[in-house]
């Protein structure tokens, strides 16, 4: 599972890839922190792998991955 940490004017959104809304942060910082704990928990309750990507514009980078 990937989880999204994207770059939007002037604020940032995480995007689950299994719900249909996205959450808005201002902070960069806490949308990513928001998006590792939220890949770290499904990993521990599912076993499945989990992944954060971090995109700005066209550039990505694939921080974390747990499983």
């Amino acid at each position: 599972m990937l989880i999204r940490v994207c770059s939007e004017e002037r604020h940032w959104r995480v995007m689950h890839p299994d719900r249909p809304e996205s959450l808005s942060f201002h902070d960069g910082t806490v949308a990513f922190d928001f998006a590792d704990a939220m890949a770290r928990t499904l990993h521990e309750q599912t076993g499945q792998a989990c992944a954060v990507r971090v995109e700005v514009s066209e550039a990505y980078v694939d921080t974390v991955c747990y499983g």
